[in-house]
């Protein structure tokens, strides 16, 4: 009897000592490792983007720099034109992110809370546009924006031109076609499903139509679903260098002054045609130049984003 209780002691200190000692040790070096590898980046990049040129060489200089300087930080900002190539970026992304969270929150509403014919084969393309790659529609929507038809003018035979323009994005996301709208209608339909049928049967008892009970009744819950589609496609449309590279070529925003810095920074003659080190830290004071303002949005809205993508169940 002793020695069973013994050995059941036994088992207690070892199941306790590893629930409160080994896991939170292994738990603390892959939470570390994981930290580890998503600021290394970042905290090289503000290291080097504001390290002055006699630093460059010096073999003791990895992360603290002896002599800060914001001599690469002004020579890119005057070099893609930081100001005006910023104007465009924000008139692309915020505009069809609101869009798009507009949008595509009624046609997950209706795909959630109506039945209507071919319904399921409307849902199954929806979901075929997040399988298709951009490449193969580029084309047919170069032409289309090339020649966009607008219903009244084009009764006329005149087309207009919304290439080099941020209207070419706007109209994508205006009819549920932008960038992975297909997974934000997904998305909005997968909570507005979740939602009590009794909210909507309350509305109806009230007077309220389908309009006044999405607008007033489904909209007000779905807001933290709506913050975390905005914030996707936000940084989607920031970071997308494809289309934007073929839709507005002339139209330069961030992501595509970055895809294309390393050349003109090569171009510059003052040391850097002939200095890879000097060309290395202007291009990461150029990334960062191009995610600084993704990240001072991130900071102010980090706790209702974070609440958003928890309540979403979006994991993964």
């Amino acid at each position: 009897m002793q020695d069973s209780q013994k050995d059941f002691l036994r088992r207690k200190r070892r199941e306790h000592l590893a629930s409160h000692v080994v896991w939170p040790i292994i738990r603390a070096i892959i939470l570390i490792g994981i930290c580890f590898l998503l600021l290394y980046p970042l905290l090289y990049m503000f290291v080097s983007a504001f390290r002055a040129k006699q630093d460059l060489y010096n073999p003791s200089v990895i992360w603290i720099t002896r002599h800060w300087t914001m001599e690469h930080i002004t020579t890119l900002i005057d070099l893609i034109n930081y100001p005006k190539t910023l104007m465009n970026t924000v008139s692309i992304s915020v505009v069809s992110a609101v869009i798009q969270m507009l949008i595509c929150s009624l046609v997950g509403y209706g795909f959630a809370r109506f039945r209507f014919k071919g319904k399921g084969i409307l849902f199954s393309l929806v979901i075929l546009t997040i399988i298709i790659p951009p490449h193969a529609i580029i084309n047919s929507l170069y032409m289309t924006f090339r020649f966009f038809h607008i219903p009244i003018y084009s009764l006329f035979g005149g087309t207009v031109n919304l290439i080099n323009t941020p209207a070419a994005f706007w109209v994508q996301a205006l009819f549920g076609m932008g960038l992975r709208s297909g997974l934000f209608i997904f998305i909005y339909r997968q909570f507005f499903r979740g939602m009590p049928s009794e909210l909507e049967n309350a509305a109806l008892i009230d007077g309220c139509n389908p309009v006044q009970t999405y607008l007033r009744v489904m909209l007000p819950n779905a807001l933290m679903v709506m913050v975390t589609v905005f914030m996707f496609s936000l940084v989607w449309h920031w970071n997308d260098t494809y289309n934007t590279s073929i839709l507005a070529p002339k139209l330069k925003t961030l992501s595509t002054a970055i895809a294309d810095m390393k050349i003109e920074v090569f171009r510059l003659k003052d040391g850097g045609d002939t200095n890879p080190m000097l060309n290395q830290v202007r291009m990461q004071a150029g990334a960062l130049l191009s995610i600084a303002p993704m990240m001072v949005v991130f900071l102010f809205g980090q706790k209702t984003f974070t609440e958003s993508v928890e309540r979403t169940g979006i994991v993964g």
